[in-house]
């Protein structure tokens, strides 16, 4: 195909509606995405882009080879990851989309170990809100939370132990409810991620469960303070740690307060009745590649080693 690396520019320039962000997203000078497209308007002879100052716009011609180069590079990709998968051999480029939170609390820390254990595989990673797995944008998306039922492939890679914590200046100050009745009027912080009164769920199959905690059969839901909701988990700690609030916290990120006894586990005796849980979202189409199972094993043992730390006070 003579066009083949002409089909891939053209392909980001139209899913971005701009040159200077293909041209970003893809590492290749501005003029070098240029003079790509300029080349696909000379061979097919007819305007691909309508160039203002202002942005770029596909034209209809555009618009009907943008669906092709789709559509091309989506079926190269299926070969690649069959032909990887022959060969058992984990390789390619493998784009993985996460939230903030999960790319400091999961990512960061350990992927230098990833790139050092799969040469062959090289990492895109972009980290958003809400992400979905696209073709030939994000091959995987991680997700920290509950998700309802998708047409995409979802493995679970496990819960996220998640506590009610509050500090010992509020314990001093309002108490230490003893069972989930005594929890009435105290400020309780829950999850606002998806309220829908707030904020767009977007695509993302995502929910956000009533707060309730359970021992054996008996759950109950726990009134929420009104006073403060935030997407952001680190706001929500800094809060309990301040003595403003209990919340529920996921073990990994409050185990060394707990310890040294900043913080005070609230009710111990009794769940987070449906827990969080971190999973992979994929299509199917990369299902079998050994890129993608090798990741998914490397976040597996991630998982492993960080509830090893807890245990061992670390």
């Amino acid at each position: 195909m003579r066009h083949l690396d002409a089909f891939v520019i053209f392909a980001e320039v139209g899913k971005l509606e701009s040159i200077s962000g293909a041209a970003r997203a893809l590492g290749l000078p501005k003029a070098k995405v240029s003079r790509a497209i300029s080349r696909l308007e000379e061979a097919y002879k007819i305007t691909l882009l309508l160039r203002t100052t202002q942005r770029t716009q596909l034209t209809e011609a555009g618009r009907t080879l943008f669906t092709h180069c789709v559509d091309v590079l989506e079926r190269m990709e299926v070969a690649e990851a069959e032909l990887a998968a022959h060969r058992g051999v984990p390789a390619g480029t493998l784009r993985v989309g996460c939230s903030p939170d999960l790319a400091q609390d999961l990512l960061t820390p350990h992927i230098h170990r990833f790139l050092d254990r799969y040469p062959d595989i090289n990492l895109r990673v972009r980290v958003a809100e809400r992400l979905m797995p696209e073709p030939n944008s994000i091959d995987i998306v991680l997700h920290s939370g509950w998700l309802s039922d998708s047409r995409l492939m979802v493995r679970k890679l496990g819960e996220v132990d998640t506590l009610l914590v509050a500090s010992r200046s509020y314990v001093e100050r309002y108490g230490l409810p003893r069972s989930p009745h005594d929890m009435e009027g105290h400020r309780v912080i829950g999850n606002f991620y998806l309220d829908p009164t707030a904020s767009e769920p977007g695509r993302l199959p995502a929910y956000v469960p009533v707060l309730e905690v359970s021992r054996g059969q008996d759950r109950t839901p726990l009134s929420l303070w009104p006073r403060f909701a935030s997407t952001d988990h680190r706001q929500i700690l800094e809060l309990v740690r301040h003595g403003m609030a209990i919340a529920p916290i996921a073990r990994y990120r409050v185990h060394r307060d707990l310890r040294s006894g900043e913080l005070i586990r609230v009710l111990p005796e009794y769940d987070i009745h449906t827990p969080p849980a971190l999973y992979a979202l994929y299509t199917d189409r990369l299902a079998v590649a050994p890129k993608l199972q090798a990741f998914l094993e490397f976040l597996a043992q991630v998982q492993n080693s960080q509830q090893l730390e807890m245990a061992d006070g670390g």
